[in-house]
């Protein structure tokens, strides 16, 4: 056993120092692996600055010498965040490099938005939020009360757990055998009282698993916000301000929190035994079935292919860039594709679920406050839209916020005339998508070799999936309008089952680019362990 360890060790040793890359990556050329100091200095210094940007007291912060020191140290920040993709990479993971490349961008715009667009263009300095919450009774609102209701006065959903009170509310009571003994049941011929206690049976069954399924529902709660004024007041407050935000992507704790955290009072905390459910019930069987599937895929169609390639068999690597079209039937790319999109999500939640269950012991600071990262279930989602605001994480939201959705809807009003107070919906959507866009497809070129053209599948996807939405929200506008003048009930009840198979085409279809992307990347590969 001793032996067994320390070769272990050894070999793990020397995969970590080994200067060369892994079978499949294919780096930036000129870059080189990442060391230590490259990859702690950018947070480091990032830190450091933010000690400085937290507003007073002391009041000696807003003294111009405070603001050089900070801005110059920001800017060093930023600078070695956006250059941590184009001059390093991981040699021992396709994967990592990939996620180098996300962190590198979203750190330098992160830099660029607290210590200069913020300050100086909207004179805005995040400030700490104190979240009360209070018990709620967990109601389901009248009908219609719902159809009145403002789309996002409520988060643009239902209430995601209500459906189970009313599941339970429906169920009749369950009785003991000695009630049954003493009802009408007991007078009917043995084969109606078999046929009746085997029905009881079954559906007591399918409540227990049920129930188990869902497990522990998230504590209901009404949140209020205030902001703190005269906060941080002492030097291990200030310290604390600045890791709150450094941390907290979609600004948990701070007046930057995105939409998904803020649009509604009503939300749920879910608690320690919620989340452990979360993981054992409902994330690991969804990463495992999706893993197996995708290494399935892998291993029956493109394992070979890849192998010869890595070793250098095609010189100008055709075979392991045109995989995904040359190798897979289309029934096998849309399985792909909904293996990978499940993978995702299922790998997001683990990880959120993860760092909730760790940080709990910090309640009530910010750092253990984890709103739910998806708002509504995935079967609820009946528009494209729908998915993208609810379906899906947040967790770059103030990155296309800031340098997607605000300059779209710029444009769009510069190009229509449209006032300040007019929505600018088209711009914000696409502004938004080609942002994404742009941001994946960059990380994913860094693995490519630097080559747009072999990244371009995912710019493809969410601009695909920008347009797709605008479209969506003019023939909703139009058929809406359509039966109004025609005296038609404006929504019918089957409209709910058209846009799930809508958006269900339009992510699988679009998402066959961003599959694309990965299988030419070779992420597949070190997803299926290869």
């Amino acid at each position: 056993m001793p032996s067994y360890l320390s070769e272990s060790l050894s070999h793990l040793h020397a995969l970590i120092i080994n200067p060369e890359p892994r079978p499949g990556l294919h780096p930036i050329p000129g870059t080189q692996p990442l060391t230590f100091g490259a990859a702690v200095l950018p947070p480091l210094i990032y830190y450091l600055a933010l000690l400085l940007l937290a507003p007073p007291p002391p009041p000696v912060i807003d003294s111009m010498y405070a603001k050089t020191i900070r801005n110059v140290l920001a800017l060093t920040a930023g600078i070695l965040f956006f250059r941590l993709p184009l001059a390093y990479h991981v040699p021992q993971s396709i994967g990592l490099t990939y996620q180098l490349g996300l962190v590198g961008l979203y750190g330098g715009c992160r830099v660029v938005d607290a210590f200069f667009i913020s300050p100086y263009c909207f004179k805005h300095i995040p400030r700490r939020v104190k979240y009360v919450h209070k018990p709620r009774i967990q109601t389901p609102a009248p009908e219609e009360e719902v159809e009145t209701t403002k789309e996002w006065s409520d988060g643009g959903v239902k209430e995601p757990y209500y459906h189970r009170e009313k599941k339970r509310s429906s169920m009749p009571p369950e009785t003991d055998n000695a009630t049954q003994v003493a009802t009408p049941q007991a007078s009917k011929p043995a084969h109606q009282a078999r046929r009746s206690s085997l029905s009881a049976g079954l559906s007591s069954a399918a409540r227990r698993m049920s129930s188990s399924l869902q497990g522990p529902d998230p504590r209901p709660v009404l949140e209020t916000a205030t902001t703190e004024c005269g906060w941080p007041r002492s030097r291990s407050d200030r310290a604390s301000w600045a890791l709150e935000l450094e941390l907290s992507m979609r600004g948990v704790g701070f007046t930057w929190t995105t939409a998904d955290v803020r649009h509604t009072r009503k939300t749920w905390l879910p608690t320690v035994g919620n989340r452990l459910h979360s993981v054992v019930v409902h994330a690991v069987p969804v990463l495992a079935a999706s893993w197996l599937v995708i290494q399935s895929v892998y291993v029956q169609y493109l394992a070979v292919s890849a192998e010869s390639s890595a070793l250098g068999l095609d010189s100008d690597e055709r075979v392991s860039r045109e995989l995904f079209d040359e190798k897979l039937p289309m029934p096998v790319q849309v399985l792909l594709t909904g293996a990978l999109g499940a993978f995702l999500m299922a790998a997001f939640s683990l990880g959120h679920s993860l760092f909730a269950i760790a940080l709990s012991p910090l309640a009530p600071g910010p750092l253990a406050f984890f709103p739910p990262l998806y708002s509504t279930r995935i079967w609820d989602v009946a528009t494209v839209r729908g998915f993208w605001s609810y379906g899906w994480h947040r967790l770059f939201a103030r990155l296309f916020l800031v340098y997607g959705v605000w300059p779209g809807e710029w444009i769009e009003r510069r190009l229509t005339g449209k006032g300040n107070n007019e929505p600018a919906d088209v711009g914000k959507v696409l502004g938004g998508f080609l942002s994404s866009a742009f941001v994946h497809s960059f990380s994913v070129r860094g693995v490519l070799g630097g080559d747009w053209s072999s990244a371009a599948g995912e710019a493809m996807f969410f601009a695909l999936n920008g347009l797709a939405v605008v479209v969506e929200g003019a023939v909703t506008k139009t058929v809406r309008s359509w039966r109004k003048e025609r005296g038609y009930e404006e929504k019918m009840w089957y409209d709910g089952w058209i846009g799930r198979v809508w958006w269900l085409i339009v992510l699988l279809g679009s998402g066959r680019n961003f599959a694309r992307g990965w299988v030419k990347s070779g992420l597949v590969r070190e997803i299926a362990f290869m």
